[in-house]
């Protein structure tokens, strides 16, 4: 009876020769105190870059769009200005629910300032980041002229 727990035993160690333990390389023991060296240093990820060389698509240009969303006919000044030059600076007087679509000639990524003025109404200046998918695939910008308020989103 002794035989066979002997024999069940070094069964047992036998099957597991050969095998490392957590945090070695498999050459030294398993509770050795070297560090493990044979790691590569670790090297971050390169960070993306937003190329200036962008293709926008001449049929879905960056359209702003300005709306009056109030009872009365308004005049309104819209500027947009970039790095080196301005590209809308026009001022047009809606009837009440009118709009009008302005194409702002936009081909290269960039922080570019909005200003809209009501004559005796409201004003706002923004900062708008215009990215490259933008460029390319033409996003719109909306303008809406309120009572008390000028709101100015976008779609992609």
């Amino acid at each position: 009876m002794r035989r066979r727990q002997v024999l069940a035993a070094a069964l047992s160690v036998a099957s597991l020769a050969g095998c490392a333990g957590p945090g070695s390389t498999g050459s030294e023991p398993a509770d050795s105190d070297t560090p493990d060296t044979e790691t590569a240093p670790h090297t971050p990820p390169p960070e993306p870059t937003e190329t200036d060389t962008v293709t926008p698509d001449p049929d879905d240009p960056i359209l702003f769009v300005l709306s009056n969303e109030t009872a009365a006919e308004q005049t309104v000044a819209l500027s947009l200005t970039g790095p080196e030059e301005t590209y809308v600076d026009e001022s047009v007087t809606l009837g009440a629910g009118e709009s009008r679509e302005f194409d702002s000639g936009i081909a290269s990524p960039g922080d570019y300032e909005l200003v809209v003025d009501v004559e005796n109404g409201p004003e706002t200046t923004q900062t708008l980041a215009i990215g490259s998918y933008d460029v390319r695939m033409g996003s719109n910008h909306f303008v809406r002229v309120r009572e008390d308020e000028i709101m100015v989103f976008w779609e992609e």
